[in-house]
Protein backbone atom coordinates (compact mmCIF):
# COMPACT_ATOMS: atom_id res chain seq x y z
CA UNK A 1 0.00 0.00 0.00
CA UNK A 2 1.27 3.42 -0.54
CA UNK A 3 2.70 5.44 2.00
CA UNK A 4 0.28 8.88 3.23
CA UNK A 5 0.40 11.67 1.14
CA UNK A 6 3.26 14.45 1.90
CA UNK A 7 0.33 16.78 3.62
CA UNK A 8 -1.21 13.73 5.70
CA UNK A 9 2.52 13.19 7.11
CA UNK A 10 3.03 16.71 7.49
CA UNK A 11 -0.81 16.48 9.92
CA UNK A 12 1.01 13.63 11.19
CA UNK A 13 3.90 14.96 12.90
CA UNK A 14 2.26 18.28 13.66
CA UNK A 15 0.02 16.06 15.73
CA UNK A 16 2.67 13.78 17.18
CA UNK A 17 5.02 17.09 18.40
CA UNK A 18 1.69 18.46 19.90
CA UNK A 19 1.00 15.59 22.07
CA UNK A 20 4.71 15.14 23.05
CA UNK A 21 5.26 18.91 24.28
CA UNK A 22 1.19 18.16 26.28
CA UNK A 23 -0.51 21.17 23.64
CA UNK A 24 -3.97 20.41 23.19
CA UNK A 25 -5.41 20.40 19.72
CA UNK A 26 -9.10 20.99 19.30
CA UNK A 27 -10.46 20.81 15.53
CA UNK A 28 -12.99 21.52 13.26
CA UNK A 29 -13.46 19.26 9.78
CA UNK A 30 -16.87 19.49 7.71
CA UNK A 31 -17.57 16.52 5.32
CA UNK A 32 -19.04 13.14 5.99
CA UNK A 33 -18.64 11.90 2.41
CA UNK A 34 -18.53 8.33 1.61
CA UNK A 35 -14.92 6.99 -0.31
CA UNK A 36 -16.16 6.83 -3.61
CA UNK A 37 -15.43 4.63 -7.16
CA UNK A 38 -12.93 1.83 -6.01
CA UNK A 39 -13.28 1.81 -2.21
CA UNK A 40 -16.34 0.02 -2.92
CA UNK A 41 -14.92 -3.26 -3.97
CA UNK A 42 -14.55 -4.03 -0.44
CA UNK A 43 -16.46 -4.20 2.27
CA UNK A 44 -14.26 -2.85 4.96
CA UNK A 45 -13.76 0.16 2.50
CA UNK A 46 -17.50 0.55 1.88
CA UNK A 47 -18.09 1.73 5.66
CA UNK A 48 -15.49 3.84 6.12
CA UNK A 49 -16.04 7.30 4.94
CA UNK A 50 -13.30 9.72 4.58
CA UNK A 51 -14.44 11.51 7.62
CA UNK A 52 -14.31 7.90 9.51
CA UNK A 53 -10.69 7.63 8.42
CA UNK A 54 -9.72 11.44 10.09
CA UNK A 55 -11.56 10.97 13.31
CA UNK A 56 -9.54 8.14 14.08
CA UNK A 57 -6.33 9.31 13.22
CA UNK A 58 -7.61 12.67 15.30
CA UNK A 59 -8.31 10.08 17.82
CA UNK A 60 -5.09 8.26 17.68
CA UNK A 61 -3.46 11.60 18.89
CA UNK A 62 -6.10 12.67 21.46
CA UNK A 63 -7.17 15.46 18.94
CA UNK A 64 -10.60 16.74 20.47
CA UNK A 65 -13.29 17.49 17.49
CA UNK A 66 -15.46 20.49 18.25
CA UNK A 67 -18.63 20.15 16.32
CA UNK A 68 -19.69 23.85 16.39
CA UNK A 69 -17.40 27.25 16.45
CA UNK A 70 -18.77 27.91 20.14
CA UNK A 71 -17.87 24.40 21.42
CA UNK A 72 -14.65 24.68 19.64
CA UNK A 73 -13.85 28.42 21.69
CA UNK A 74 -15.52 26.63 25.32
CA UNK A 75 -13.00 24.05 24.98
CA UNK A 76 -10.22 26.39 23.74
CA UNK A 77 -11.02 28.30 26.90
CA UNK A 78 -11.12 25.16 29.77
CA UNK A 79 -7.56 24.53 28.27
CA UNK A 80 -5.84 28.05 28.65
CA UNK A 81 -5.84 26.17 32.73
CA UNK A 82 -3.57 23.63 31.69
CA UNK A 83 -5.32 20.87 33.64
CA UNK A 84 -5.64 17.86 31.76
CA UNK A 85 -6.94 15.03 34.07
CA UNK A 86 -5.12 11.42 33.18
CA UNK A 87 -8.44 10.13 34.21
CA UNK A 88 -11.17 12.27 34.49
CA UNK A 89 -13.57 11.83 37.16
CA UNK A 90 -16.77 14.04 37.99
CA UNK A 91 -17.92 15.80 41.05
CA UNK A 92 -20.64 18.43 41.07
CA UNK A 93 -21.73 20.74 44.34
CA UNK A 94 -25.05 22.13 43.59
CA UNK A 95 -27.90 24.32 45.00
CA UNK A 96 -30.41 22.90 42.49
CA UNK A 97 -31.46 18.94 42.10
CA UNK A 98 -32.36 19.78 38.73
CA UNK A 99 -29.32 21.22 37.35
CA UNK A 100 -27.94 18.39 39.27
CA UNK A 101 -29.57 16.16 36.81
CA UNK A 102 -29.08 17.80 33.83
CA UNK A 103 -25.40 17.32 34.38
CA UNK A 104 -25.69 13.95 34.95
CA UNK A 105 -27.11 13.94 31.55
CA UNK A 106 -24.49 15.76 29.58
CA UNK A 107 -21.98 13.74 32.25
CA UNK A 108 -23.49 10.42 30.89
CA UNK A 109 -23.28 12.00 27.20
CA UNK A 110 -20.08 12.49 27.01
CA UNK A 111 -18.56 9.80 28.50
CA UNK A 112 -17.31 11.37 32.14
CA UNK A 113 -17.69 8.83 35.28
CA UNK A 114 -19.43 10.36 38.20
CA UNK A 115 -18.36 8.38 40.90
CA UNK A 116 -20.99 8.10 43.89
CA UNK A 117 -19.23 10.32 47.11
CA UNK A 118 -17.95 7.62 50.04
CA UNK A 119 -20.84 6.31 52.32
CA UNK A 120 -18.90 8.17 55.57
CA UNK A 121 -19.00 11.40 53.68
CA UNK A 122 -22.65 11.35 52.64
CA UNK A 123 -23.07 10.54 56.21
CA UNK A 124 -21.14 13.28 57.47
CA UNK A 125 -23.40 15.98 54.84
CA UNK A 126 -26.46 14.19 55.76
CA UNK A 127 -25.58 15.22 59.39
CA UNK A 128 -25.24 18.89 58.52
CA UNK A 129 -28.12 19.41 55.94
CA UNK A 130 -30.80 16.18 56.76
CA UNK A 131 -32.64 16.97 53.09
CA UNK A 132 -29.89 17.31 51.11
CA UNK A 133 -28.83 14.89 48.45
CA UNK A 134 -25.11 13.91 48.79
CA UNK A 135 -24.06 11.32 46.49
CA UNK A 136 -23.13 12.84 43.26
CA UNK A 137 -24.24 15.66 42.18
CA UNK A 138 -23.91 16.95 45.89
CA UNK A 139 -27.13 18.67 45.93
CA UNK A 140 -26.80 20.97 49.00
CA UNK A 141 -29.83 22.91 49.01
CA UNK A 142 -30.88 26.31 48.80
CA UNK A 143 -30.20 25.76 52.81
CA UNK A 144 -26.37 26.47 52.35
CA UNK A 145 -27.52 30.61 51.75
CA UNK A 146 -29.02 30.63 55.23
CA UNK A 147 -25.62 28.81 57.12
CA UNK A 148 -23.23 30.21 54.54
CA UNK A 149 -20.04 28.31 56.70
CA UNK A 150 -21.50 25.08 55.36
CA UNK A 151 -20.62 25.86 51.88
CA UNK A 152 -17.00 25.37 52.67
CA UNK A 153 -17.96 22.27 54.23
CA UNK A 154 -19.53 20.63 51.31
CA UNK A 155 -17.28 21.68 49.01
CA UNK A 156 -13.76 21.04 51.02
CA UNK A 157 -15.83 17.01 51.37
CA UNK A 158 -16.48 16.91 47.61
CA UNK A 159 -12.70 17.75 46.79
CA UNK A 160 -11.41 15.38 49.42
CA UNK A 161 -13.93 12.53 50.51
CA UNK A 162 -15.24 12.64 46.77
CA UNK A 163 -11.38 13.03 45.16
CA UNK A 164 -12.41 13.98 41.83
CA UNK A 165 -10.25 15.06 39.19
CA UNK A 166 -12.79 18.04 38.07
CA UNK A 167 -15.82 19.66 39.85
CA UNK A 168 -18.44 21.58 38.31
CA UNK A 169 -20.18 23.87 41.42
CA UNK A 170 -23.40 25.59 40.24
CA UNK A 171 -24.78 28.36 41.53
CA UNK A 172 -27.18 29.96 39.25
CA UNK A 173 -28.46 33.85 40.45
CA UNK A 174 -26.94 32.79 43.72
CA UNK A 175 -22.66 34.29 42.83
CA UNK A 176 -24.97 37.61 41.69
CA UNK A 177 -26.49 38.32 45.15
CA UNK A 178 -25.67 40.87 47.35
CA UNK A 179 -26.00 39.03 50.82
CA UNK A 180 -24.44 35.81 49.75
CA UNK A 181 -21.97 36.74 46.74
CA UNK A 182 -19.07 38.14 48.63
CA UNK A 183 -18.64 35.38 51.25
CA UNK A 184 -19.58 32.54 48.13
CA UNK A 185 -16.68 33.70 46.57
CA UNK A 186 -14.64 34.19 49.66
CA UNK A 187 -15.70 29.99 50.43
CA UNK A 188 -14.61 29.28 46.69
CA UNK A 189 -11.33 31.10 45.98
CA UNK A 190 -10.45 29.26 49.47
CA UNK A 191 -11.44 26.35 48.43
CA UNK A 192 -9.72 25.81 45.20
CA UNK A 193 -6.48 27.39 46.66
CA UNK A 194 -6.29 24.29 48.79
CA UNK A 195 -6.88 21.85 45.38
CA UNK A 196 -4.76 23.70 42.94
CA UNK A 197 -4.10 20.37 41.25
CA UNK A 198 -8.07 19.92 40.17
CA UNK A 199 -9.85 21.38 37.70
CA UNK A 200 -12.53 24.19 39.00
CA UNK A 201 -15.39 24.86 36.90
CA UNK A 202 -18.33 27.15 37.90
CA UNK A 203 -21.19 27.56 36.43
CA UNK A 204 -23.67 30.93 37.15
CA UNK A 205 -26.03 33.47 36.18
CA UNK A 206 -23.34 36.42 37.24
CA UNK A 207 -21.94 38.00 34.34
CA UNK A 208 -20.88 40.87 36.44
CA UNK A 209 -18.81 38.06 39.38
CA UNK A 210 -17.02 36.30 35.99
CA UNK A 211 -13.59 37.89 35.93
CA UNK A 212 -13.29 37.70 39.48
CA UNK A 213 -13.86 33.94 39.15
CA UNK A 214 -11.73 33.71 36.36
CA UNK A 215 -8.73 35.62 38.24
CA UNK A 216 -8.94 33.21 40.76
CA UNK A 217 -8.81 30.49 38.63
CA UNK A 218 -12.13 29.27 37.93
CA UNK A 219 -13.31 28.25 34.45
CA UNK A 220 -16.56 29.97 34.31
CA UNK A 221 -19.73 29.25 31.77
CA UNK A 222 -23.33 29.95 32.21
CA UNK A 223 -24.84 26.91 30.74
CA UNK A 224 -23.56 23.84 33.02
CA UNK A 225 -24.26 21.40 29.27
CA UNK A 226 -21.40 23.62 27.98
CA UNK A 227 -19.17 23.37 30.88
CA UNK A 228 -19.66 19.44 30.82
CA UNK A 229 -18.57 19.23 27.53
CA UNK A 230 -15.59 21.34 27.97
CA UNK A 231 -14.77 19.50 30.94
CA UNK A 232 -14.88 16.07 28.86
CA UNK A 233 -12.43 17.50 26.56
CA UNK A 234 -9.50 18.49 29.39
CA UNK A 235 -9.70 14.89 30.23
CA UNK A 236 -9.42 13.39 26.31
CA UNK A 237 -6.33 15.60 26.63
CA UNK A 238 -5.52 14.66 29.80
CA UNK A 239 -5.26 10.44 28.85
CA UNK A 240 -3.53 11.11 25.22
CA UNK A 241 -1.00 12.83 26.93
CA UNK A 242 -0.50 10.02 29.43
CA UNK A 243 -0.39 7.48 26.13
CA UNK A 244 1.94 9.59 25.14
CA UNK A 245 4.33 8.79 27.78
CA UNK A 246 3.92 5.02 27.64
CA UNK A 247 7.22 3.74 25.96
CA UNK A 248 6.21 2.60 22.09
CA UNK A 249 6.77 -0.88 20.90
CA UNK A 250 8.17 -1.27 17.97
CA UNK A 251 6.31 -3.27 15.26
CA UNK A 252 8.23 -5.48 13.00
CA UNK A 253 6.76 -6.10 9.26
CA UNK A 254 6.97 -9.29 8.18
CA UNK A 255 7.56 -9.95 4.40
CA UNK A 256 4.66 -10.23 1.96
CA UNK A 257 4.91 -11.38 -1.51
CA UNK A 258 1.48 -11.20 -3.25
CA UNK A 259 0.56 -13.23 -5.45
CA UNK A 260 0.52 -12.29 -9.27
CA UNK A 261 -3.79 -12.02 -9.76
CA UNK A 262 -6.42 -12.21 -6.92
CA UNK A 263 -5.75 -14.95 -4.95
CA UNK A 264 -8.54 -17.31 -3.83
CA UNK A 265 -9.96 -17.71 -0.34
CA UNK A 266 -7.46 -20.32 0.42
CA UNK A 267 -4.32 -19.00 -0.79
CA UNK A 268 -5.38 -15.62 0.74
CA UNK A 269 -5.75 -17.68 4.71
CA UNK A 270 -2.37 -18.96 4.12
CA UNK A 271 -0.54 -15.76 3.11
CA UNK A 272 -2.16 -13.85 6.50
CA UNK A 273 -1.87 -17.22 8.51
CA UNK A 274 1.55 -17.08 7.71
CA UNK A 275 1.59 -13.18 8.94
CA UNK A 276 0.53 -14.16 12.12
CA UNK A 277 -3.79 -14.26 11.71
CA UNK A 278 -4.52 -18.01 11.94
CA UNK A 279 -7.23 -19.76 9.69
CA UNK A 280 -9.58 -22.11 10.80
CA UNK A 281 -8.01 -26.27 9.73
CA UNK A 282 -9.39 -26.71 6.43
CA UNK A 283 -8.30 -28.23 2.91
CA UNK A 284 -8.54 -27.19 -0.76
CA UNK A 285 -10.09 -30.25 -2.74
CA UNK A 286 -10.54 -30.66 -6.17
CA UNK A 287 -13.12 -33.55 -6.36
CA UNK A 288 -15.65 -35.07 -3.64
CA UNK A 289 -13.04 -37.72 -2.57
CA UNK A 290 -10.57 -35.83 -1.96
CA UNK A 291 -13.23 -33.81 -0.12
CA UNK A 292 -14.76 -36.65 1.78
CA UNK A 293 -10.84 -37.46 3.05
CA UNK A 294 -10.33 -34.30 4.22
CA UNK A 295 -13.66 -34.08 6.19
CA UNK A 296 -13.20 -37.12 7.81
CA UNK A 297 -9.34 -36.01 8.88
CA UNK A 298 -10.87 -32.32 9.78
CA UNK A 299 -13.80 -34.17 12.03
CA UNK A 300 -17.50 -33.39 11.40
CA UNK A 301 -19.05 -31.17 11.20
CA UNK A 302 -17.48 -29.13 8.69
CA UNK A 303 -18.34 -26.43 6.27
CA UNK A 304 -18.07 -26.77 2.42
CA UNK A 305 -16.96 -23.61 0.38
CA UNK A 306 -17.04 -22.90 -3.25
CA UNK A 307 -12.80 -22.26 -4.43
CA UNK A 308 -12.68 -19.32 -6.93
CA UNK A 309 -10.35 -16.49 -7.12
CA UNK A 310 -13.21 -14.54 -9.31
CA UNK A 311 -16.44 -15.71 -6.58
CA UNK A 312 -15.17 -13.02 -3.60
CA UNK A 313 -18.24 -12.87 -1.75
CA UNK A 314 -19.58 -16.63 -1.99
CA UNK A 315 -22.72 -16.31 0.24
CA UNK A 316 -24.12 -14.25 -2.32
CA UNK A 317 -24.66 -17.18 -4.49
CA UNK A 318 -25.02 -19.81 -2.16
CA UNK A 319 -21.84 -20.86 -2.08
CA UNK A 320 -21.48 -22.03 1.52
CA UNK A 321 -22.63 -24.98 3.21
CA UNK A 322 -22.94 -25.26 7.02
CA UNK A 323 -23.21 -28.24 9.51
CA UNK A 324 -22.35 -30.86 6.58
CA UNK A 325 -22.64 -34.19 9.19
CA UNK A 326 -21.05 -37.11 7.03
CA UNK A 327 -18.91 -38.02 3.68
CA UNK A 328 -22.01 -38.49 2.04
CA UNK A 329 -23.53 -34.83 2.19
CA UNK A 330 -20.09 -33.73 1.64
CA UNK A 331 -20.64 -35.65 -1.58
CA UNK A 332 -23.69 -34.18 -2.37
CA UNK A 333 -22.50 -30.70 -0.95
CA UNK A 334 -19.61 -30.50 -3.43
CA UNK A 335 -22.02 -31.19 -6.39
CA UNK A 336 -24.41 -28.44 -5.36
CA UNK A 337 -21.61 -26.21 -4.95
CA UNK A 338 -20.54 -26.88 -8.37
CA UNK A 339 -23.41 -26.06 -9.80
CA UNK A 340 -24.43 -22.62 -8.15
CA UNK A 341 -20.83 -21.69 -9.29
CA UNK A 342 -21.12 -22.63 -12.72
CA UNK A 343 -25.25 -20.94 -12.58
CA UNK A 344 -24.26 -17.82 -11.09
CA UNK A 345 -21.01 -17.21 -12.11
CA UNK A 346 -19.84 -18.99 -15.49
CA UNK A 347 -16.96 -17.23 -16.64
CA UNK A 348 -15.24 -17.65 -12.93
CA UNK A 349 -12.42 -20.15 -12.41
CA UNK A 350 -12.94 -22.79 -9.81
CA UNK A 351 -10.31 -24.41 -8.25
CA UNK A 352 -12.83 -26.81 -6.23
CA UNK A 353 -14.44 -26.57 -2.47
CA UNK A 354 -12.69 -25.82 0.80
CA UNK A 355 -13.42 -28.32 3.41
CA UNK A 356 -13.21 -26.20 6.53
CA UNK A 357 -13.70 -27.26 10.59
CA UNK A 358 -16.82 -25.78 11.61
CA UNK A 359 -16.19 -23.99 14.69
CA UNK A 360 -19.25 -23.14 17.52
CA UNK A 361 -19.67 -21.25 20.50
CA UNK A 362 -17.41 -18.28 19.52
CA UNK A 363 -17.68 -14.33 19.25
CA UNK A 364 -17.80 -13.40 15.34
CA UNK A 365 -15.77 -10.80 14.29
CA UNK A 366 -14.55 -8.82 11.44
CA UNK A 367 -10.93 -7.70 10.48
CA UNK A 368 -9.97 -5.43 7.39
CA UNK A 369 -7.88 -3.06 5.61
CA UNK A 370 -8.40 -0.97 3.15
CA UNK A 371 -6.17 2.09 1.33
CA UNK A 372 -7.17 5.78 2.28
CA UNK A 373 -6.05 8.10 0.06
CA UNK A 374 -4.61 9.95 2.63
CA UNK A 375 -3.81 8.37 5.16
CA UNK A 376 -2.81 4.75 3.21
CA UNK A 377 -3.22 1.73 4.88
CA UNK A 378 -5.65 2.08 7.56
CA UNK A 379 -7.08 -1.43 9.58
CA UNK A 380 -10.36 -1.97 11.30
CA UNK A 381 -11.93 -4.57 13.66
CA UNK A 382 -15.83 -4.20 14.37
CA UNK A 383 -18.53 -7.50 14.69
CA UNK A 384 -18.63 -9.61 12.49
CA UNK A 385 -21.23 -11.60 9.94
CA UNK A 386 -24.01 -9.69 8.83
CA UNK A 387 -23.26 -7.03 11.56
CA UNK A 388 -20.60 -5.38 10.82
CA UNK A 389 -22.93 -3.33 7.77
CA UNK A 390 -25.76 -3.00 9.78
CA UNK A 391 -24.41 -1.38 12.57
CA UNK A 392 -20.94 0.11 11.58
CA UNK A 393 -19.84 -0.60 14.71
CA UNK A 394 -16.27 -0.48 13.94
CA UNK A 395 -12.81 1.09 14.77
CA UNK A 396 -10.31 2.51 12.99
CA UNK A 397 -6.33 2.58 13.09
CA UNK A 398 -3.86 3.81 10.50
CA UNK A 399 -0.99 0.31 10.36
CA UNK A 400 0.74 -0.58 11.59
CA UNK A 401 0.12 -0.96 15.24
CA UNK A 402 1.18 -2.92 18.67
CA UNK A 403 -1.28 -5.32 20.20
CA UNK A 404 -1.65 -2.50 23.14
CA UNK A 405 -3.15 -0.07 20.71
CA UNK A 406 -5.03 -2.50 18.54
CA UNK A 407 -6.51 -4.30 21.90
CA UNK A 408 -7.85 -0.37 22.68
CA UNK A 409 -9.34 -0.35 19.35
CA UNK A 410 -11.35 -3.85 20.36
CA UNK A 411 -12.55 -2.23 23.51
CA UNK A 412 -13.74 1.12 22.09
CA UNK A 413 -16.65 -1.04 20.19
CA UNK A 414 -19.70 -0.72 21.80
CA UNK A 415 -20.54 -4.58 21.05
CA UNK A 416 -17.42 -5.31 23.30
CA UNK A 417 -19.39 -6.36 26.22
CA UNK A 418 -20.13 -9.50 23.72
CA UNK A 419 -16.48 -10.54 24.19
CA UNK A 420 -16.17 -9.49 27.69
CA UNK A 421 -19.02 -12.29 29.42
CA UNK A 422 -21.90 -10.14 28.75
CA UNK A 423 -25.22 -12.25 30.29
CA UNK A 424 -22.73 -15.14 31.89
CA UNK A 425 -21.40 -16.27 28.20
CA UNK A 426 -17.69 -16.65 28.36
CA UNK A 427 -14.81 -14.37 27.59
CA UNK A 428 -14.01 -14.44 24.21
CA UNK A 429 -9.74 -14.67 23.86
CA UNK A 430 -9.35 -11.03 23.56
CA UNK A 431 -5.29 -11.51 23.83
CA UNK A 432 -5.57 -13.80 20.47
CA UNK A 433 -7.78 -11.08 18.94
CA UNK A 434 -5.39 -8.00 19.57
CA UNK A 435 -2.73 -10.00 18.23
CA UNK A 436 -4.31 -11.09 15.33
CA UNK A 437 -5.75 -7.60 14.29
CA UNK A 438 -1.96 -6.17 15.10
CA UNK A 439 -0.45 -9.05 12.66
CA UNK A 440 -2.61 -7.74 9.79
CA UNK A 441 -1.81 -4.18 10.46
CA UNK A 442 1.99 -5.18 9.91
CA UNK A 443 0.84 -7.46 6.64
CA UNK A 444 -0.72 -4.05 5.00
CA UNK A 445 1.78 -1.85 6.02
CA UNK A 446 4.33 -4.27 4.34
CA UNK A 447 2.51 -5.63 1.34
CA UNK A 448 3.29 -2.84 -0.87
CA UNK A 449 1.03 -0.75 -3.29
CA UNK A 450 -0.70 -3.56 -5.35
CA UNK A 451 -2.21 -4.46 -2.02
CA UNK A 452 -5.89 -2.99 -2.34
CA UNK A 453 -7.76 -4.35 0.83
CA UNK A 454 -8.16 -7.66 3.06
CA UNK A 455 -11.64 -8.50 4.52
CA UNK A 456 -11.40 -11.37 7.09
CA UNK A 457 -14.97 -11.97 7.98
CA UNK A 458 -15.85 -13.73 10.04
CA UNK A 459 -12.94 -14.08 12.16
CA UNK A 460 -14.19 -16.46 15.21
CA UNK A 461 -12.85 -15.62 18.58
CA UNK A 462 -13.37 -18.53 20.78
CA UNK A 463 -13.33 -18.47 25.01
CA UNK A 464 -9.77 -16.98 26.65
CA UNK A 465 -6.76 -19.14 26.35
CA UNK A 466 -8.21 -21.22 22.76
CA UNK A 467 -7.43 -18.23 20.35
CA UNK A 468 -9.16 -17.00 16.98
CA UNK A 469 -9.24 -18.68 13.56
CA UNK A 470 -10.05 -16.78 10.38
CA UNK A 471 -13.28 -18.55 8.50
CA UNK A 472 -13.34 -16.50 5.65
CA UNK A 473 -10.62 -13.93 3.99
CA UNK A 474 -10.49 -12.01 0.87
CA UNK A 475 -7.25 -10.11 0.16
CA UNK A 476 -7.95 -7.75 -3.19
CA UNK A 477 -5.11 -6.19 -5.34
CA UNK A 478 -5.06 -2.82 -6.81
CA UNK A 479 -6.50 -2.50 -10.61
CA UNK A 480 -8.22 -5.62 -10.76
CA UNK A 481 -12.18 -5.92 -10.43
CA UNK A 482 -14.69 -8.66 -9.95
Amino acid sequence: MPRASARARNLVAALELARRNRKPVVMMKVGRSQLGGAAAQSHTASIAGDDAVTQAVLDEFGVVRARTTEEMLDIAYAASRRIYPARNTLGVLTVSGGAGVLISDAAEAAGIAMPPMPEAAQEKLRALVPFCAPRNPVDCTAQVTNNLPLITEFAESVATDGGYTSILSFWSQTAAGRSVGPSLHQQMRAIRAAHPDRLWVMSMLAPNKTAEYEADGWVCFEDPSRAVTAIAAMGQFGASFAKAEEPRAEVPLPKVVLPETTPSEAVAKALLAEAGVPAVPEHACSDSEAAVAAAAQIGYPVVLKILSPDILHKSEIGGVLLDIANAEQVKQGFATLLDRAWHHAPAARIEGVLVAKQIKGAVEMALGVFRDPVFGPVAMVGLGGIFIEVLKDVSFRRCPFDTTEAERMIRSLRGFPLLDGARGRPKADVAALAKALSALSAFAAAAGPRLAGVDVNPLLVLPEGQGCFAADAVIELAGETH
